[in-house]
């Protein structure tokens, strides 16, 4: 009981200190906000990339000067996503929290906070430069 209450009144506090309008994308919404989507963002250079969160735990990176990569992703226990990649990836890893705006994501965790989109269907192409 003390568990769930605590949890709850986390849960509200949380809730209350982001705009009406955010989403907190943990758990089951963020495999259903994924599933058939492309997660699009730039790079601190301005590189265009897409992200691909499939079923069953794989991830895929591809960026517009033709790097790919490939990593898993997970939930931990409160629900964050949590993002591993193979090889010497210089992509940052760990778990983090997800809130969307509509269609923009805000990945957050004590060391990295990203600003990203989510387009709505898979694909290949990406972000027009600005």
């Amino acid at each position: 009981m003390k568990m769930s209450t605590f949890v709850l009144a986390c849960t509200v506090l949380l809730a209350a200190a982001l705009p009406a309008h955010a989403l907190i994308l943990q758990g089951d919404r963020f495999v259903t906000a994924m599933k058939d989507n492309t997660v699009s963002g730039r790079t601190a250079p301005g590189t265009a990339y897409n992200l691909y969160f499939l079923p069953g735990g794989a991830a895929t990176y591809s960026d517009a000067a033709g790097h790919r990569e490939s990593g898993s992703w997970r939930l931990d226990r409160v629900g964050d996503v949590c993002v591993s990649w193979h090889g010497n990836a210089a992509l940052p890893a760990g778990c983090y929290s997800v809130r969307a705006n509509g269609r923009s994501l805000v990945w957050g965790n004590d060391s990295t906070h990203t600003d990203e989109m989510l387009r709505g269907a898979v694909t290949n192409a990406f972000l027009p430069v600005r």
